[in-house]
């Protein structure tokens, strides 16, 4: 591929790449809040996003110099551009599955916590219910008493 359509493909691809990461971007901020509930820097989008980005951009520098040796014409940087739009569509889809994914999670688990107020009339519990150790008090205890008093860590 001649310099002037080498350039020209990277500098297409870059904005479809670019473009097709904002419309991720905006449609996962808006889907998947943050860790305080709200939409921001907190949430999933950002990092998954980001991964996006790399693998589009490693598939796009891949592509300008990998692959068949076509001729200078307005054909063959068509036909690279449709490969890259064909490869971009399939980055996509996994991406929204990611998405998706976490999404769904979340759903499930804000559910969870909803029938778990509702079953013990009320606040979700957050902290795990631990059954106490014979010989320590509390939900939380540190460690496992000795046997007999004659365990490992005994001088």
């Amino acid at each position: 591929m001649p310099d002037n359509d080498l350039t020209g493909f990277l500098i297409i691809g870059l904005v479809i790449v670019l473009a097709d990461g904002q419309v991720l971007y905006r449609g996962a901020r808006q889907s998947l809040p943050g860790p305080d509930g709200g939409e921001g820097t907190g949430s999933m989008a950002w990092p998954v996003v980001t991964v996006f980005h790399l693998v589009a951009f490693g598939v796009l520098a891949l592509l300008s110099v990998v692959g068949p040796q076509w001729s200078g014409s307005a054909s063959a940087l068509v036909g690279r551009i449709g490969v890259f739009l064909l490869l971009l569509a399939v980055v996509h889809v996994l991406t929204l599955a990611v998405l998706a994914r976490s999404r769904q999670d979340r759903i499930v688990e804000a559910r969870f916590q909803e029938r778990e107020a509702e079953r013990t009339g009320g606040e979700p519990l957050t902290d795990p219910t631990v059954t106490p150790v014979p010989g320590q008090e509390g939900r939380a205890p540190e460690v496992s008493p000795d046997l007999g008093h004659h365990g490992p860590y005994r001088a």
